[in-house]
């Protein structure tokens, strides 16, 4: 049975395990570069620490964390900042369930549009969203995140970005 609720502090750990085997797929240059308790870290604090500006949720199957998605709140628009589901229970409607519950959760704190932002790159999920009604907005952005300490002569790490919106009015 799928569920999806807010996420607790205990959910860090789950979290980072998807996360990182995730982006090992999708990020493999940058998923090297974390460090697992940081980000266990970061995701506790995250949790914790969203309040009135956002949320943390997650579904389980049979209790098991499959799937991730956070939403900050400005105004009238909520934003997706991040948004996993693990790759062996994708098409199995997990991703659904998780949207449909981060924009009730967006509308009822005010929101009336949701955007995020997807790795140009990242056909299947814009294929995704698209499927769920977004749309591209046609804004584009360049994000660069350096891989490692600066001085390590690691290479900078460059995605192009592309914006999808939707209503939750409609």
């Amino acid at each position: 049975m799928d569920t999806v609720r807010l996420a607790n502090a205990t959910d860090a750990c789950a979290i980072t395990q998807l996360q990182l085997s995730n982006w090992q797929l999708s990020h493999p240059e940058l998923a090297q570069s974390l460090v697992t308790n940081n980000v266990e870290a970061a995701w506790a604090q995250a949790i914790t620490n969203y309040g009135d500006i956002g949320r943390v949720l997650v579904c389980e199957r049979d209790e098991t964390l499959v799937g991730v998605a956070t939403i900050e709140f400005s105004g009238e628009v909520g934003q997706i900042s991040f948004f996993e589901v693990a790759p062996e229970v994708r098409r199995q409607l997990i991703g659904s369930r998780l949207l449909n519950a981060v924009a009730d959760i967006a509308y009822q704190s005010g929101c009336r549009r949701m955007s995020l932002w997807l790795n140009s790159e990242q056909t299947v999920g814009r294929q995704f969203f698209e499927s769920m009604g977004w749309e591209p907005s046609g804004a584009t952005r360049t994000v660069s995140t350096v891989n490692g300490v600066s001085d390590s002569g690691q290479p900078e790490i460059t995605e192009q970005q592309c914006e999808l919106t939707t209503s939750l009015t409609d």
